[in-house]
């Protein structure tokens, strides 16, 4: 074969002269999903080959290789996990017997069935990965006709899954996206907390896009603004770079909103009639104020001053317009006394000047003290994404995940940013999706992920018992109804569980040990590995081996799968066709066909969902006997749309890409607004209110020397754990034999070089790196990328090439991130249970004395004697730790 042979207009299932057919998949090693040509030998029926989707503009990665080389050795590892797999030894020995799939869901159902006559259907749980098949509703479904409340833990709870659910709330759609939908439209792009050449690969879309409109032949390239504790790619070419100590960012932009209000920086036409900056809060209660109390008039309805006629105005929510038939301008500020339903009369403001007055206090030079970054660098940068715009902030985890008790709090801040400077659905800016046409009633789109999930067949009664019900109120039943609520008046769809439905793990490992609020017996595990994932390792090692029932469905034998009952071989992407709006986070659907057959009793997700499903008497729910067919109903009642067609599209975009849907009339004669209770962009949140929240963000202290000095005594420097380099990706691509790991072959703590030699700490030195929480080992990589006094820690790493069985573990306990972190509910966000893994304490030291590394422990006598020369060249040759080693 040629060296690069093009595949433009070559339509899916071709057959080349060579025998090989080509099939267009798409790639799961990361969230991209990638249009790749999987070659097939139809004379072998071997994977052979991959080449980019042109089409797409894919370009195969460093996960990859460059003829897919990478990806085949994962496929055909010798270490996958091929057949179902059954404990027969204590959990932690690592002794199995080989058993068939339909002996596996015949047990695993049976065990699942008798558990839940026992304890309840809500005695399972599951633990699942970051997107790594496109059959989570499979999942939602199994779970919801098994009569389960939801209990889902994921690492979606610090990683962008709680700040869609607070962008739901706010704007009704995630506005939390990694690029622009338009970037050639972008003044200024603000990456916060993203390192984009390692994120999805040095070649992925991401980095590709975002350096081309920013640095690569442009005419008139995006203002750029570089928000990171770490000096990755782009920081010395960004026009602003801003390096806070990890966890503070919260502060920085509490000081942006600050500098938007002093020099009056806002849109004032976005603000005043597509926000409910208008709408009155009481200043006593700190609560809007709602025309039930005001005239009895509905609760979903509010009240503003008309600045014409200085009289209120009140607002109807279900039709979008204000019920008074006059000229209304709202007044954007201002204070007024009000005589609500009862006779009282009570003082109110604008929610604008509540919001304004909160981060009145919030200079520059308040956050600089906190964040370390020079105050006028601040400002610099406020100005600029209010006046360049149009300006989009982009997701990354140091933008808000990971942020234990200010998550919540940042997320909000970004967003009112955003409103405040018009950037929500403005081309260029933070896009609005619609998975459904408001006016479609034939609904002519695919089925959305959250039309299979059947959660309406979950009643209050089963509701309640979810994991952190009430105490994380935004991920939880109460959160997704009142956005469901708004999500279905817009789009006549349901919401999807898929992202909100999150429970806190502490809870959830609380359930197992403690039995409380009740018994959590059984465990799904799919494409997860919590012991790599999910904080303070060690008590989530003890929950594991507490369970009665522990599946864990995965391509590899991971720390997690070692302590199973069953391992269930997964098929991985190659062997799988796809049908995806990404958990209905995107308004089109990407569609791929299957690469090449399964090997062995490797089996899809869907399979296993529904096989157990109707192994535990669901079968009337899951008549698609294969993932094909399922594909196949998903699009029959698009017009002119079946399977192939849209495998060869790849992209399928039921409505085109258009912004300003907020102005556009519908069919009824109503403008459209936004997806929220007021139809408005609501930059104080009825929804957080109602839920029982301050909708306007306040700032605490984490665990820093300002939040506690007596325990930075002891741990001095700033900890965070993250830092990923590709080709490894979250706790993935370590295992040996396929081309990853040897990239990157141990964790590496980056620390300054000040640091460094303070603790007689070399590059390649094993260190010790400790919180309160415990002690992890890694290898040190010292420089200059991160401040003096920080430290940066890889997560989620583990050895796959160690045994399995204890005490080894397969070494997660010697080097995983997580072991560091504190799962305290107590600290986590009060929202949505985010727990903190940055910006933590810590200290570091050597592994072995520092004494036994250094010619300096070298006694001076050996330089009286005639010895001496073959001292200092064997020093010379070998500085550091030959004295140790006895040469």
């Amino acid at each position: 074969m040629s060296e690069k042979v093009s595949m433009l207009g070559v339509p899916n299932n071709t057959v080349d002269e060579n025998g090989i057919r080509w099939r267009r998949t798409r790639c799961f090693m990361c969230h991209m999903n990638c249009g790749v040509w999987c070659g097939v030998d139809t004379k072998t029926g071997r994977l052979v080959e991959m080449r980019p989707n042109e089409e797409e503009g894919s370009v195969l990665c460093n996960r990859l290789g460059s003829k897919g080389e990478k990806a085949i050795k994962f496929h055909y590892h010798p270490k996958r996990i091929n057949h179902c797999m059954k404990r027969v030894g204590e959990k932690g020995e690592d002794k199995w017997e080989e058993i068939s799939w339909e002996q596996a869901i015949d047990e695993i159902s049976t065990k699942l069935m008798a558990l839940k006559e026992k304890y309840g259907a809500k005695t399972l749980f599951s633990s699942e990965g970051t997107y790594r098949s496109d059959h989570l509703w499979a999942r939602t479904r199994f779970f919801n006709l098994f009569g389960n409340p939801g209990n889902v833990v994921d690492p979606g709870t610090i990683c962008w899954c709680w700040n869609y659910s607070l962008n739901m709330a706010m704007v009704g759609w995630p506005v939390e996206a990694i690029m622009p939908v338009s970037p050639s439209y972008t003044g200024t792009i603000v990456n916060w907390g993203k390192r984009w050449s390692e994120a999805y690969a040095p070649e992925g879309p991401l980095w590709r896009t975002m350096r081309g409109r920013i640095e690569v032949n442009q005419d008139n390239p995006a203002q750029y603004i570089n928000i990171d504790t770490t000096c990755i790619d782009g920081s010395a070419t960004a026009d602003i770079w801003l390096q806070p100590y990890p966890g503070t960012d919260c502060a920085i932009s509490f000081a942006w909103l600050n500098v938007i209000f002093e020099e009056k920086l806002w849109d004032d036409k976005f603000v005043r009639y597509w926000s409910n900056a208008p709408f009155l809060v009481r200043k006593d209660t700190g609560k809007l104020v709602r025309l039930d109390e005001f005239n009895g008039g509905k609760h979903e309805d509010f009240l503003a001053i008309n600045e014409i006629s200085g009289q209120p105005v009140t607002w109807c929510s279900d039709e979008n317009r204000y019920y008074e038939d006059c000229e209304v301008t709202p007044a954007l500020q201002g204070t007024f006394k009000i005589k609500m339903a009862d006779g009282s009369e009570v003082e109110c403001w604008t929610a604008f000047d509540a919001i304004e007055d909160r981060f009145k206090d919030w200079t520059p030079e308040r956050a600089s003290k906190i964040s370390n970054v020079p105050a006028r660098k601040i400002r610099e940068a406020a100005r600029l994404y209010a006046t360049n715009g149009p300006a989009f902030i982009g997701w990354g985890l140091g933008g808000g995940d990971q942020h234990g008790i200010n998550a919540s709090q940042f997320g909000i801040a970004k967003t009112m940013a955003r409103i405040l400077t018009g950037n929500i659905d403005n081309p260029g800016g933070e896009y609005v999706g619609q998975p459904a046409d408001p006016d479609d009633k034939e609904k002519l789109f695919p089925v959305r992920d959250s039309e299979l999930e059947l959660s309406d067949l979950l009643t209050p009664e089963i509701q309640k018992d979810y994991i952190g019900n009430e105490r994380f109120r935004v991920m939880s039943w109460h959160g997704f109804k009142a956005i469901d609520k708004c999500y279905r008046k817009m789009f006549g769809l349901n919401r999807p569980m898929l992202h909100q439905m999150l429970c806190s793990p502490s809870l959830m490992w609380k359930a197992i040990l403690e039995k409380d609020p009740y018994p959590v017996t059984a465990c799904i595990c799919w494409s997860s590995n919590p012991l790599a994932w999910a904080p303070n390792t060690k008590r989530v090692y003890k929950a594991l081996k507490a369970l009665e029932l522990l599946v864990v469905v995965d391509y590899w034998k991971t720390p997690t799968a070692a302590l199973a009952d069953y391992i269930i071989p997964a098929a991985d992407w190659m062997e799988r066709p796809c049908c995806t709006t990404s958990e209905d986070s995107n308004d089109f659907i990407v569609t791929g066909d299957r690469g090449v057959e399964p090997l062995y009793d490797r089996h899809m997700d869907f399979d296993f969902f529904r096989a157990l499903g109707i192994a535990c008497g669901q079968k009337e729910y899951w008549p698609w006997e294969t993932y094909e067919d399922l594909i196949e109903y998903r699009l029959e009642r698009v017009p002119d749309m079946n399977r192939e067609k849209a495998t060869n599209l790849g992209n399928y975009f039921p409505y085109g890409t258009d912004f300003y849907k907020y102005a556009k009339p519908l069919a009824n004669g109503q403008l459209r607004g936004f997806a929220t209770p007021s139809r408005k962009a609501e930059i104080f949140s009825s929804v957080l209110e109602e839920l029982g929240y301050d909708p306007i963000p306040v700032y605490t202290e984490p665990e820093t020397p300002l939040g506690n000095p007596e325990l930075a005594k002891e741990y001095p420097l700033r900890l965070t754990t993250s830092g990923r380099i590709s080709p490894l990706y979250h706790s993935e691509m370590r295992t040996p034999g396929h081309g990853t790991r040897s990239v990157v072959p141990w964790p590496m703590t980056w620390m300054h070089i000040n640091d460094a030699r303070k603790l007689h700490i070399r590059e390649g030195d094993w260190i010790w790196i400790e919180t309160r929480m415990g002690r992890i080992r890694q290898k040190a990589h010292v420089g200059w990328d991160v401040p003096e006094g920080m430290v940066q820690v890889p997560p989620s790493w583990w050895y796959p090439e160690l045994p399995a069985e204890e005490p080894w573990s397969q070494g997660v306990f010697d080097c995983a991130a997580n072991v560091l972190i504190d799962d305290d509910p107590d600290l986590a966000d009060k929202m949505t249970a985010t727990w903190n893994a940055r910006g933590l304490l810590c200290k570091v030291y050597p592994c072995i004395d520092p004494a036994d590394q250094s010619d300096e422990n070298v006694p001076i006598e050996y330089y009286d004697n005639p010895d001496a020369e073959t001292v200092w060249d064997r020093a010379y040759k070998e500085i550091g730790c030959w004295e140790l080693n006895g040469k």
